[in-house]
């Protein structure tokens, strides 16, 4: 098996890591694995079509693309579940308990440490190619709400790339629960979730606010929630997780 994270092509500028990684793989001069690092991304982008705001190359931008082994594209929602996963593995390392904000947020207590964008190429029922992007604040907090770092968390400055190292070495070291058993990892996925079994306010597509239980993911990977007694699954699309500030 393909070692993920072997080759590093470390960019000072660029628009986006994960649109640079499906040049590559347009162009035919993707290797397996790769990974497209940067020091500033000018057009990061994260989930709903927001921009991904990097303050400088105090932080870890990155994007591995690898070719999944025959993942089917109705379980793609896999790639992210794991993804996630791997980032709580990784920064326990760095002694941060974070978890998962719906669907694809890393927050240590209420405060957004970073998030990630997967991008599947699909061809016919099979994933080609999978380009993880993820966007780590390592030194300098971005002037947001709800933002740190893991040096304001930790008050220790790490290179970026060392933190990078720190997770490809898990994401490789992992690799059998990506592939293994769905409901396992799904269920790994859940128990890292924030806010899970507590009531949480949301706001969906009409700009209606109301509270909500969250009690886990469905097999697509829509949020299930809890309210008035009764389960439903929802997609990015209609509801939003409001964190206090």
């Amino acid at each position: 098996m393909t070692k993920l994270g072997s080759e590093i092509h470390h960019l000072s500028v660029v628009d986006s890591t994960n649109n640079y990684a499906a040049k590559l793989i347009s162009e035919g001069k993707m290797q397996n694995g790769s990974v497209i690092m940067a020091d500033f991304q000018t057009n990061g982008r994260g989930q709903r079509g927001n921009s991904w705001q990097s303050v400088s190359q105090d932080n870890l931008l990155f994007s591995l693309a690898f070719q999944p082994l025959a993942i089917p594209a109705d379980q793609q929602i896999r790639i992210n579940w794991y993804t996630a996963l791997i980032w709580m593995k990784c920064l326990k390392r760095f002694s941060i308990d974070a978890q998962i904000k719906w669907p694809n947020d890393i927050f240590v207590g209420n405060k957004k440490l970073g998030g990630i964008l997967i991008e599947q190429q699909i061809q016919g029922s099979i994933i080609a190619w999978s380009v993880v992007g993820c966007g780590i604040n390592v030194n300098a907090t971005p002037a947001l709400p709800n933002a740190c770092s893991i040096f304001e968390l930790t008050n220790v400055r790490f290179q970026p790339k060392t933190v990078l190292k720190e997770y490809l070495d898990l994401f490789n070291g992992q690799i059998q629960l990506l592939y293994g058993e769905f409901q396992v990892l799904k269920a790994a996925f859940e128990a890292e979730l924030f806010g899970k079994d507590a009531i949480q306010e949301f706001t969906d597509a009409q700009q209606q606010t109301w509270r909500a239980s969250i009690k886990g993911v469905d097999e697509q990977g829509k949020i299930l929630l809890e309210k008035e007694g009764e389960i439903q699954a929802f997609d990015l699309q209609q509801i939003k997780l409001v964190i206090a500030e």
